[in-house]
């Protein structure tokens, strides 16, 4: 494996990475923990994460609320909102939407 790797290989690693991941509740310290090889990923007191694929431009902000997460694409006015409960349905659902594309 290279040191240096593309937004495109950290974007597959990603996607096989997910394949791997159990259903579990979501932790903000765990999804940082299980995102970080593929991501650039920062926090403010664990309720608004900001993850960028490594190699990439273009990142997402996520605020966690009680019930739902609010995404918003960084340079972008677009505004997603979700309700799932686990690390591997965030996750699945912002490749699904594209969300972390470069």
């Amino acid at each position: 494996m290279a040191l240096k790797r593309t937004s495109l290989e950290n974007y597959t690693l990603l996607l096989v990475e997910l394949e791997k991941m159990r259903d579990t509740a979501f932790h903000p310290k765990t999804f940082l923990k299980k995102i970080r090889p593929f991501c650039k990923t920062s926090h403010l007191k664990y309720k608004w994460l900001f993850i960028r694929i490594r190699g990439s431009n273009i990142g997402i902000s996520i605020q966690i609320q009680s019930d739902c997460f609010v995404i918003r694409q960084n340079q972008s006015i677009h505004e997603f909102t979700f309700y799932c409960t686990s690390h591997k349905m965030l996750i699945g659902k912002l490749l699904k939407h594209n969300l972390l594309t470069f």
